[in-house]
């Protein structure tokens, strides 16, 4: 009775099957897990810092937008000194604004006036008293200037920096109007004559480009475009005050 009862019940347990992939599903599911690994592994390294070009623009952007302290050499060549140059070395000068715009061509295509643009060395502003002219041995200054400067930065291992161009040539007319709110903006200014630009060093830029978030007061930069100034009127190349309640430099070619 026993026996019968195990064997009834040995039936009615169905018995565990063996179950096996087939070759080709086999295959596949390596392939796809190879996939898989080789995914994961491409995401780890993409999702790393890149390094070069892409890794110095980060760093550039978190820049802070001030270093150290800004310390400049004060030059003090009087208005008259700059006016005596000015007037020996520049042009005849326009009256107005719109004598300006009616004469400018004649005095760029007899060379006496170039255009001075934003470039390796400087960024020019947004003028609102004067127009981006200067004479042809101004303008060679200021790029003198630029090549002493990056020199400079050069020799103390620091950044590329551009220094900002705030004023150039002036009408008659727009220097009366800003003699309205500017002390130092004397009525008879070599700024007549297209010899004389004034350079701030409230700031340089991180990058030639015209924008705010490329500002930086780099202290260490700065006393070093003051250095490249103070060498260059030295050697008898040009005159310079520094305007404190502007904060430029005030230069003028001899």
């Amino acid at each position: 009775m026993f026996e019968t009862n195990e064997k009834h019940i040995n039936k009615r347990v169905p018995k565990k099957r063996k179950y096996k992939l087939k070759a080709g599903i086999r295959k596949k599911l390596l392939i796809f897990g190879s996939i898989l690994v080789v995914l994961i592994i491409a995401a780890i390294v993409f999702s790393r810092p890149e390094t070069g070009e892409k890794s110095e623009e980060t760093s550039e952007t978190k820049e802070p937008k001030a270093i150290g302290t800004i310390r400049v050499d004060y030059y003090k060549d009087l208005n008259k000194l700059h006016l005596k140059y000015a007037k020996a070395n520049g042009i005849t000068g326009f009256k107005s604004n719109n004598d300006f715009k009616e004469n400018i061509k004649k005095y760029v295509d007899k060379d006496q006036l170039v255009k001075i643009e934003t470039c390796d060395y400087y960024v020019v502003d947004k003028l609102t008293h004067s127009h981006p002219y200067l004479t042809p041995d101004a303008a060679e200054l200021l790029d003198d200037i630029g090549k002493r400067f990056q020199e400079k930065l050069d020799e103390h291992n620091l950044k590329k920096r551009y220094y900002q161009i705030t004023s150039l040539l002036r009408t008659g007319e727009s220097q009366r109007k800003l003699g309205r709110s500017n002390v130092n903006a004397s009525e008879n200014s070599s700024h007549l004559y297209g010899t004389t630009f004034d350079i701030t060093y409230a700031r340089v830029f991180r990058k030639p480009k015209l924008q705010e978030d490329l500002e930086i007061e780099d202290g260490p930069a700065i006393k070093l475009l003051s250095e490249a100034i103070g060498e260059l009127r030295k050697e008898g190349r040009c005159v310079v005050v520094t305007e404190r309640k502007e904060r430029c430099f005030h230069i003028t070619v001899r």
